[in-house]
């Protein structure tokens, strides 16, 4: 597994634009986000943790169509279904890749955008532990879409189907992040856990049958 992971990372650095966009994508939105909330900081405090979600959500959506359809088209995809490497393996290692790539850098500046929006230093932490403790759902529920997709190869359509997905993180997240203000129920933080955990644990296997599908 670390062989794939150390791949799957030296592909990603070698045609990383999609983190690059991702990137500005989030910064540009907390930054129209800020601009258009000048002179309310209470309406500021209240809604850019759901702005942070909100952005977040799609900043990942951007880079989907880069999760697992390069390799479609290039027929790497169909090698790794007849590799000595279980094909879940290969996609949980792949997608794991994307959360780091991706998402982790949008969390190391998370700190600097909420403290621009008069958001106390405690509560930072707690939003960003909540980031860190929701956000991977979000690719690996990317990674299942994805696949279910290969043969239409439309980001629309990706995007169309992979929003409602979406819903049950971004309304945990943003229910857990708004609870920061008033001391925060243990029972919140492990309903988002639940819900990553089993996100994390059936992508694989749903990812590995929709392209057994594809390919049958």
């Amino acid at each position: 597994m670390l062989n794939i992971l150390k791949l799957e990372f030296l592909i990603v650095l070698r045609s990383g634009s999609h983190i690059g966009l991702a990137f500005s994508f989030f910064l540009f939105f907390m930054l129209l986000f800020a601009l258009s909330s000048l002179g309310n900081s209470s309406f500021l405090s209240g809604l850019g943790l759901t702005a942070v979600w909100l952005s977040l959500l799609m900043s990942i959506l951007l880079t989907l169509n880069k999760i697992i359809h390069e390799d479609f088209k290039s027929g790497v995809l169909e090698y790794l279904l007849i590799s000595d490497i279980p094909i879940e393996v290969t996609l949980f290692c792949k997608t794991l890749v994307h959360w780091v790539s991706v998402v982790i850098p949008l969390l190391i500046v998370t700190p600097l955008v909420l403290i621009t929006f008069q958001i106390s230093s405690d509560n930072v932490a707690k939003v960003v532990f909540i980031l860190l403790l929701g956000s991977p759902s979000l690719s690996f529920i990317g990674m299942m879409i994805s696949c279910l997709t290969l043969a239409n190869r439309s980001s629309l359509l990706l995007t169309t189907i992979t929003i409602p997905f979406y819903f049950p993180t971004l309304l945990l997240g943003i229910f857990c992040c708004a609870s920061t203000n008033n001391n925060l129920i243990a029972f919140e933080y492990l309903l988002l856990y639940a819900n990553t955990l089993f996100t994390i644990v059936i992508s694989p296997y749903i990812s590995a049958y929709a392209i057994k599908l594809n390919y049958s």
